[in-house]
């Protein structure tokens, strides 16, 4: 079975025991009336007293009306005789059916099979009219061979309307005056119908057997009373009447800790095969000699000839089964195909095995695979679930609830509900009883029932309902009862004080007339459905299907307005909710009354309702138990937290719904969009051992069961094993801070979609998301193995503080959550404190989950006393102190850079940069010895770090003096470097010229900025490589942020279509945000409001400069304009991508003395390498978490790209972004020297190379989460590294990109080097890259390649001059071929090919964003026809490739 779920957990038959004691109802129970069964009304007649006609022999009178007037029905008229209506009970003939009146002045006939009452007993007319035309009485009775159970008239009474009186509850009137007089009342006959009953003795059901035979189950003994609830009977009546059919009823049975099982039964009757002893007789009225004889003798005058009649006994048996889930029409027609075995001949397969194949074998239904078809001999039986992630499972059924009471009727009944009023409801339906009730709790969503609950109330329980506390039931007479069969409401004091006008009006207006809309549309498809029905003789399974799944959408829409108006009334109630923020000391800090501002909510009720009637509704309703719970259940860590919090969604929805004017629906029409269907095989035939098919004839239903049949020995009938009893992990409550609820992994994705829709960046920002929601769902486990959990805890935070500085917006609060969880276990209730001022700085709304988890951590965890409070109350106002100081100084830092920098602009004898850094205010001042000297800005890294191979490879002091940009030859030969970049420039115009030259010396002109791609690579640092140590190198390389625009050669005509005072404001703006947004604490919606502010005034500088942009290969730029803006490629979101420690987490000092590494192998480094192989994978991805595909960001072909891991040993530290991870063996961390490379060492052979599918962060989580579903200690545990390698290296590789510290790498080694790294040298084969001809590489490292050594030293020539143009033309000239036409042959990608190059030669001194801009801008450099045969994969990168990459830690190259 593929899922751990069992469709019942229990079946039972209920019955008649050989020692079985008599049922007695005690007066309690059963009221002041008498125990005994009603005999049904068989004749009825008409007398007139005045006439001197008396009250026939076994005849009652109806005497009086319910208020007390004679109920004469000529009462009120003048001469006119009173008449009488009598009737008479028995069993000793058919009961009546039905009663009706006949009309003849208005040309009325009799029915075929009625009976007209003509006579008096006494022979006069029975006419009860006084006035000419004739008015009688009509009757049906039953045919003779009747069941004795069918509907039968108990009950008649006359009412007078115009003395205000009404029907009875559940009496028909028939609507005819009886009273045709011209004076007088107005007179109607009522009449009741109910089940007939017959002679009966009554015992104490019992359940004869069961399966499993398990004496566990809890509430076993509670379920004869509900199968039976009548008790188990003998009854006898004539052997010429056909047997009652079998009746279906539902019940529901709630054990000690409040969870519900839903229990379907059908029961019915069989001869009893006992024998009876005279006392029983006896009560029977069957005496001795007419048993002897075996007839009843009837000799009343008023009767029938009289006739002997034979008579049968019978007993009556339940079958049912119990399930935690409210399959009722599957149980019900399972029920009966195991009844019709009963009752037919012979079998192959007995009844034991179709209970154990239904148990064990037929799997549960799921919402990938909602459907389950079962074979039953020639009949399908369907298992249908609907998703139960937005609203509670229950038993309800909408539909034929608003059948049965009707809009109004439904409305009122909800609102006794919500006001915890006394509810009876009753119905001649036992099964709908179940229904209509489980439907008023589902409607009353997101409140509970708090008060006794039985929907269908056996005999013995009777008793309940005279308790004075209000209770949903079926019916005795002194509350509020709904008729489900008339739908009708009785008169009670409740509906004297409690109309329906209480409501508030908008609210309720909108209910109803969206009730009413769906009531005609419920009768049409009722109407539809009879119809087709009739047109055909048998209903095929796929229409049944489709007419049920129009039911569902109907009932949907039914619970959908409900819901809307339950969050119309809590409106706003979350505003009023009061989290604890300090140690809960005081008595009552937890009551409701702490938790809730009930005054204040009462209020908003009055200004958002505007109606005093509505506030008294709000004041009773705070007061019932139902509201009280509910504010429990939504403060603190319950199972209805998930429910809670999609409730709170609908309120967001219902805000957003009244802003916009439009219906949004709360649920889904279908809460399964899978199709698909399961469908299990019928049973094969037992083979007995003379391998001969077993045959099984049943009499009857049997009451044993014989286990050997159920065959469970050799069935895969494991144990239900939750998964949770092995796990060492706290998981009190860690499930639901561990998984998104289904609501929240939709609006997540809801939510991203959107994003991305408005925002480019959006869709780096979720996957840098989700990525570091993997980590944090290790965290748990993390915490688990690690020694200092406080240091641990302290982590998680950092890595919060992270996320938020880093102006992503969380897409949920799992990440929060399980923060909050873990603070709570392990007694840091502070730390807990300081995630909710987070998630509050953030601008985040805790909802119902998040909530309740941290109320559980704060009231859970041990709140520091004493002498630590005092300290870490001393410490944090020397932290407060502290970070004052460090602003104050961030803050003198930029107004001393200002000065300076007005002061460099006046006498260009001094420039300055100021680059500041968010974490720790490090500034560097740079000093242009040169005022002529025109130096790019250029990032210069304090570390010095050499190539992948050699890190001696850099040698400043030689000959080949790297000068990437030229930038010794600037003094020398200005113009020859910038005869490149003024090829491509259109010549200026003379007013142009004119308007440059006049506006020269304005105070704005020196601060002209161009938006354009090209100037963007002059005004930007043309330098992509950084990091050299030679100081003169350095100070060349130095540039200040603000540059000097008086050369010529700097000049571009597009970056002057701009005004010089817009471009001025620019700027300004630039210049002003940047400083005081990136060295604050602001959050990060308020950087990204700055962010749009100024990427709109650049917009327009755009536009404007649009024209002077254009060029021959603007075909081309299409696929590769960067929407992004250079601020916003520099914004905290790509804080990784510098790769400098200081924004990173040092993984060592975390967890090296955290974990014990793996001993398998301590003398050697581990060197692991993780390479995907591709730089544009994470752009094709989709928001999707169940696709493993990406998508060619050039093909749009779509496959499943793959993580290469090759794992080898090495007895040095290769160069690298990524730490070397030291774990302890047995104590404390190792602190042995590690050796670095030389130039001669080879690399050790690769031990072990795999290949597992990349995937997603989005998937990745799904993954996850579904593994730690169902173990949560699998992620402790080694053996995730072999049972699922997919998880566990993608988990390792983003956690290595995200530079967080994690556990996994320990189960690896002791000195582990995990890299994550660009490239695998052994896929190319036909088109090998060009940093493989380097000879600095040790022998045999690379695969041996055709191309020449020549074109490599070529192309670092040029990239030492900084001209990716001559670059390209050397690999152009490389791989043309001129076979009558030029064309490219084919060739590793060039972008890649000089990248890798680049990153091969210098190493980590690349800036990779200054590569990015020169290539794209000498790309389009190219002559057209050039571009036109190169390949895609040649051109730039997207905008959307550069952020996904930027969001991580840099790549090695392998």
């Amino acid at each position: 079975m593929g899922d751990s779920k069992k469709l019942f957990e229990y079946f039972a038959i209920v019955g008649l025991k050989d020692d079985a004691e008599d049922l007695i109802p005690s007066a309690p129970e059963c009221g002041c009336r008498n125990s005994a069964p009603l005999a049904p009304i068989t004749d009825i007649c008409v007398i007139f007293p005045g006439l001197g006609e008396t009250v026939p022999e076994g005849f009652e009178a109806i005497e009086s009306t319910p208020l007390g007037y004679p109920a004469d029905l000529n009462h009120g008229s003048l001469r006119a005789p009173s008449v009488f209506i009598c009737f008479r009970r028995g069993y000793h003939k058919p009961p009546l059916v039905d009663i009706g009146v006949l009309d003849e002045g208005r040309g009325e006939k009799s029915m075929l099979d009625s009976n007209t009452v003509l006579t008096t007993p006494f022979g006069r007319p029975a006419n009860v009219n006084n006035a000419s035309q004739g008015l009688y009485l009509t009757f049906r009775r039953a045919q003779d061979n009747s069941a004795p159970s069918q509907l039968v008239v108990m009950h008649m009474c006359v009412i007078l309307a115009n003395k205000g009186e009404s029907a009875p509850h559940t009496y028909y009137k028939i609507p005819k005056n009886l009273n045709k007089g011209m004076v007088g009342s107005h007179v109607y006959l009522c009449y009741k119908k109910s089940q007939g009953s017959s002679k009966r003795l009554a015992f104490k059901p019992a359940v004869l057997d069961s399966f499993p035979k398990s004496e566990s189950f809890s509430l076993a003994q509670n379920i004869p009373m509900f199968c039976l609830p009548m008790g188990a009977l003998i009854e006898c009546w004539p052997s010429r009447c056909q047997q009652p059919d079998k009746s279906f009823s539902t019940f529901v049975l709630t054990d000690q800790d409040g969870t519900k099982f839903y229990g379907s039964s059908v029961s019915f009757y069989e001869k009893y095969r006992g024998s009876l002893n005279e006392d029983q007789l006896d009560k029977l009225e069957m005496s001795s000699a007419n048993v002897t004889h075996g007839a009843v003798e009837d000799s009343s005058n008023t009767n029938d000839p009289a006739e002997k009649v034979q008579m049968s006994y019978y007993c009556n048996v339940s079958i049912c089964i119990i399930s935690r889930y409210p399959f009722f029409n599957a149980f019900k027609r399972f029920l009966f195909y195991l009844h019709r075995m009963s009752l037919s001949s012979t079998h192959t397969i007995p009844i034991e095995r179709y209970l154990s194949h239904l148990m064990f074998e037929v799997s549960f239904p799921s919402p990938r695979c909602p459907r389950v078809l079962v074979q039953l001999g020639n009949e399908t039986v369907s298992f249908e679930i609907h998703d139960d992630k937005q609203l509670p499972l229950s038993g309800a059924a909408l539909f034929d609830t608003l059948k049965c009471l009707e809009p109004d009727n439904l409305m009122y009944l909800v609102l006794l509900a919500l006001l915890e009023q006394k509810i009876l409801v009753h119905s001649l339906r036992p099964w709908l009883l179940t229904a209509v009730a489980e439907s008023v709790c589902a409607l009353m969503f997101p409140f509970h029932w708090q008060c006794p609950y039985i929907p269908q109330c056996p005999l013995s329980l009777a008793g309940v309902l005279h308790a004075p506390l209000p209770f949903i039931a079926d019916p005795p007479s002194d509350v509020t009862c709904f008729d489900l069969d008339t739908s009708t409401v009785s008169i009670s004091s409740a509906r004297q004080t409690i109309k329906l006008s209480i409501l508030p009006k908008k609210a309720s207006r909108r209910l109803r007339n969206t009730l009413e809309k769906l009531y005609r549309r419920l009768y049409q498809e009722e109407f539809d459905v009879i119809a087709y029905r009739k047109s055909m003789d048998f209903m095929p399974l796929d229409v049944d299907y489709q007419i049920q799944r129009k039911r569902r959408m109907l009932e949907v829409k039914i619970q959908d307005a409900f819901l809307k108006f339950m969050a119309s009334l809590m409106q706003g109630y979350t505003s009023y909710l009061r989290p604890i923020r300090s140690e809960p000391r005081q008595i009552g800090a937890t009551d409701t009354g702490s938790l809730f501002d009930l005054d204040a909510f009462l209020r908003s009720r009055d200004k958002i309702f505007f109606c005093m009637s509505s506030l008294e509704f709000f004041k009773r309703f705070s007061e019932t138990q139902s509201f009280n719970r509910f504010i429990e259940e939504r403060s603190f860590a319950s199972d209805k937290n998930a429910y809670n919090a999609f409730f709170d969604d609908c309120i967001i929805k219902l805000n957003s719904m009244e802003d916009r004017s439009a219906e949004v629906s709360f649920l889904d029409i279908d809460l399964s969009n899978s199709n698909q269907t399961e469908f299990t095989p019928p049973l094969e035939p037992i083979i007995d051992p003379n391998n001969e098919e077993m045959l099984f004839k049943y009499d009857h239903f049997p009451r044993k069961l014989d286990p050997a049949l159920f065959q469970l020995d050799k069935l895969c009938c494991k144990p239900n094993l939750d998964g949770n009893s092995a796990s060492a992990l706290p998981t009190n409550g860690l499930e639901s801070a561990l998984f998104r609820t289904k609501q929240e992994s939709r609006s997540s994705l809801e939510m991203a979609a959107h994003n991305i829709n408005h925002s480019p960046l959006a869709w780096p920002k979720t996957l840098l998301f989700y990525a570091y929601s993997i980590w944090f769902m290790l965290l748990p486990s993390l915490l688990q193995i690690a020694k200092c959990k406080r240091k641990i805890l302290r982590l998680a935070v950092h890595v919060l503080y992270r996320l938020e500085e880093s102006g992503i917006i969380p897409l949920d609060q799992v990440c929060y959550r399980i923060v909050i969880q873990m603070c709570g276990e392990y007694d840091q209730p502070l730390l807990a404190v300081k995630v909710l001022q987070a998630m509050q700085r953030n601008g985040l709304e805790q909802n119902a989950v998040t909530y309740g988890i941290y109320h559980q951590a704060v009231l859970k965890a041990n709140w520091p006393t004493g002498c630590r409070l005092a300290a870490i109350r001393a410490w944090n106002r020397i932290a407060l102190v502290l970070r004052a100081v460090i602003f104050f100084k961030q803050n003198l830092t930029m107004y001393s850079g200002r000065s300076n920098s007005k002061q460099a602009l006046n006498s260009n004898d001094v420039e300055l940069d100021i680059s500041g850094s968010t974490s720790d205010g490090k500034k560097t001042i740079q000093e242009n010895e040169n005022q002529n000297d025109v130096t790019p800005s250029v990032e210069i890294v304090s570390n010095t770090l050499g190539g992948a191979y050699n890190a001696q490879s850099i040698d400043v002091n030689g000959d080949a003096l790297i000068d990437p940009l030229g930038a010794l030859l600037l003094n020398s030969n200005s113009e020859e470097k910038n005869s490149d970049l003024m090829a491509a420039r259109e010549t200026m115009s003379p007013s142009r010229a004119r308007f440059i030259k006049e506006h020269s010396s304005s105070p704005f002109a020196h601060f002209s900025i161009s938006n354009s791609t090209s100037s963007k690579s002059v005004d930007k640092s043309s330098s992509w490589i950084r990091g050299i140590t030679d100081p003169l190198v350095n100070k060349l390389m130095r540039s200040g942020t603000i540059g000097n625009y008086d050369s010529t050669s700097e000049i571009n005509d597009s970056s002057m279509t701009l005004s010089p005072t817009l471009t001025s404001i620019v700027t300004h703006m630039k210049k002003g945000y940047g400083s005081a947004v990136q060295n604050s604490s602001f959050s990060s919606r308020l950087r990204e409001s700055v962010n749009s502010l100024v990427n709109e005034v650049r917009s327009l500088n755009r536009s404007y400069a649009k024209e002077g942009t254009e060029s021959s290969s603007s075909s081309h730029k299409d696929d590769y304009e960067d929407p992004f803006q250079d601020a916003a490629m520099i914004s905290d979101l790509f804080m990784l991508d510098n790769g400098i420690p200081k924004s990173g987490l040092i993984s060592d000092w975390w967890i090296a003395d955290q974990f014990v590494g793996s001993t398998s192998n301590t003398s050697a480094i581990l060197d692991i390498t993780v390479a995907s192989c591709s730089m544009y994978l994470m752009a094709g991805w989709a928001i999707d978490e169940s696709n493993l595909n990406t998508t060619c960001i050039f093909c749009n072909f779509a496959f499943v790209p793959s993580l290469t891991i090759k794992i080898r040993h090495q007895s040095y530290v290769r160069q690298s972004w990524y730490d070397l991870l030291i774990f302890s063996s047995d104590g404390p961390g190792n602190s042995e020297q590690i050796s670095t490379p030389s130039s001669d060492d080879p690399d050790i052979d690769v031990q072990s190379q795999i290949s597992v599918p990349f995937v997603s962060p989005l998937v990745l989580r799904r993954e996850l989460e579904n593994l730690l579903n169902n173990n949560f200690s699998l992620s402790m545990n080694k053996s995730l590294q072999q049972s699922h390698p997919i998880v566990f290296w993608n988990v390792l590789y983003y956690t290595r990109r995200l530079s967080l510290p994690t556990h996994l790498p320990s189960w690896l080694g002791t000195k582990v080097h995990v890299r994550c790294v660009y490239d695998v040298p052994e896929i190319h084969t036909d088109k090998p890259p060009l940093y493989f001809v380097n000879p600095d590489h040790p022998a045999g490292v690379f695969p041996s390649i055709k191309r020449p050594v020549g074109v490599y030293w070529h192309v670092v020539e040029a990239l030492q001059q900084s001209s990716v143009y001559r670059a390209l033309l050397t690999l152009l000239v490389e791989h043309r071929h001129i076979v009558g036409d030029v064309k490219i042959r084919q060739h590793f990608p060039f972008y890649r090919d000089i990248q890798f190059l680049a990153a091969d030669r210098y190493g980590q001194a690349v800036n990779r964003d200054q590569l990015d801009l020169r290539y794209r801008f000498d790309f389009e450099r190219l002559p057209p026809r050039t571009l036109s045969v190169l390949p895609i994969e040649d051109r730039p990168q997207k905008s959307l490739c550069i952020a996904c990459r930027k969001i991580f830690l840099p790549l090695d190259l392998i």
